[in-house]
């Protein structure tokens, strides 16, 4: 089975999903730097998108909760075999038909295909999911969240076919990545954080985490609105976001309590440490950045600077939250072994480089902004950068396939 106690396979796999998204990554900065017509851009971007959240995120997501939240007995049943096995084949094509055909016929079956085999494997978990405490009603609130993202996929098709690319478009597409990042994502991954620190007995607030939930469930739908300001002047939608992302803001306030009782209690080493550090502060940016995007000024000038502020948050989001704390859990569950010496300088290579990215990132932007000297070979900087980060996931990868694995 793939998400057994002993199987480490659907992680390996996952990361090398993430390595080879990563590469194409590299490919696309490479193109800013030494621009060239051989790089079909828009084509890796669409399987660097796809492959990283859906071969990497939603993958190590849904089988560490399985594993946490599933009883042993239903774990045998076939339809879990089954139905990750067709994941990973979907997932492993796209890497090849995105870049070959773009968003065409084949890419398209791929993900329907993806699409109808996660409602089956969805609707499963929902079923055998285990317990009603906090940390389970996160995890049941994610799948919630993801089945609402993914009604948008097959809007969209509709809205190409009869309007084209309009705004209507882009705010569905906006609809999908809003529910399954900061629904599905964030409800899973704090849902799975809960469950380790229960597990390993750290004893936290449950009121402290009802507040969490409850403020970040309240907040999740309205904070849609924050996502389609940039195509309307409505001004009832600026009223809706900002009083979404002050919701949010006080969910990160439970978050900061609870994290406070949880740092005076685990015994992690100073990797794991490092790890919930660097994403809980990616996470707290991400919010703080919500509250700004509220406001007209930075809705326009955002759209403006959109390579450096956009770019810049989509990927402290999916690099310096996701995908740290996706090391974390898989950390915590014994999977990837981060504790041999190369496996640290790995991780730390890998955090160094989305630190220095993500800085040089909005710093461009707010010397454009702010009509100050931009920086020198800024696409060029960018690119080793990028390049220090594959290296890190490289040097992680080639370590887990010592014989020894660390498990907890």
């Amino acid at each position: 089975m793939l998400v057994n106690k002993k199987s480490r396979f659907l992680y390996l796999y996952a990361l090398t999903l993430f390595i080879l998204s990563s590469l194409y990554g590299l490919l696309m900065r490479w193109n800013f730097a030494f621009p060239t017509k051989f790089i079909p851009y828009q084509n890796l971007l669409q399987s660097h998108s796809h492959v990283a959240f859906l071969g990497w995120g939603y993958l190590v997501a849904i089988g560490v909760i399985i594993y946490y939240f599933v009883s042993e007995e239903n774990k045998q049943k076939k339809v879990y075999k089954i139905t990750i096995g067709i994941l990973l084949v979907a997932i492993s094509l796209m890497l090849i038909s995105f870049p070959l055909g773009g968003y065409k016929a084949f890419s398209i079956v791929l993900l329907a295909v993806f699409g109808l085999t996660s409602y089956v494997l969805s609707f499963r978990i929902l079923k055998d999911l285990q317990g009603n405490n906090t940390s389970a009603k996160l995890i049941r609130y994610g799948i919630y969240y993801y089945l609402l993202s993914s009604l948008a996929t097959w809007f969209l098709a509709f809205v190409i076919t009869t309007q084209g690319k309009t705004d209507l478009y882009h705010n569905t597409i906006y609809f999908y990545l809003h529910f399954l990042y900061n629904g599905f994502f964030v409800f899973a991954l704090f849902g799975l954080l809960f469950k380790i620190f229960e597990n390993q007995q750290i004893v936290i607030s449950e009121k402290l985490q009802n507040g969490f939930f409850i403020f970040l469930n309240i907040a999740c739908i309205p904070a849609y609105t924050l996502s389609i300001l940039w195509s309307s002047d409505f001004s009832l939608f600026y009223v809706i976001g900002f009083v979404a992302s002050v919701l949010q803001l006080i969910s990160l306030v439970f978050l900061l309590k609870i994290m406070r009782q949880a740092f005076l209690q685990i015994k992690w080493s100073f990797i794991s440490k490092s790890l919930l550090i660097f994403g809980l502060i990616s996470y707290s940016l991400k919010i703080i950045s919500q509250i700004l995007s509220a406001f007209p000024y930075i809705v326009e000038k955002s759209l403006a600077l959109k390579p450096f502020f956009i770019i810049g948050y989509l990927h402290l989001f999916t690099l310096g939250f996701l995908s740290v704390f996706l090391f974390l859990i898989v950390d915590q569950l014994g999977k990837i072994n981060l504790h041999k010496p190369t496996s640290k300088v790995g991780i730390l290579l890998f955090l160094t480089g989305v630190f220095i990215t993500e800085l040089l990132l909005f710093l461009q932007g707010f010397l454009f902004l702010f009509r100050l000297n931009a920086i020198k070979n800024f696409s060029l900087f960018l690119l080793i950068f990028s390049f220090l980060m594959v290296i890190g996931l490289l040097v992680v990868y080639i370590n887990q396939f010592s014989k020894k694995i660390r498990t907890n």
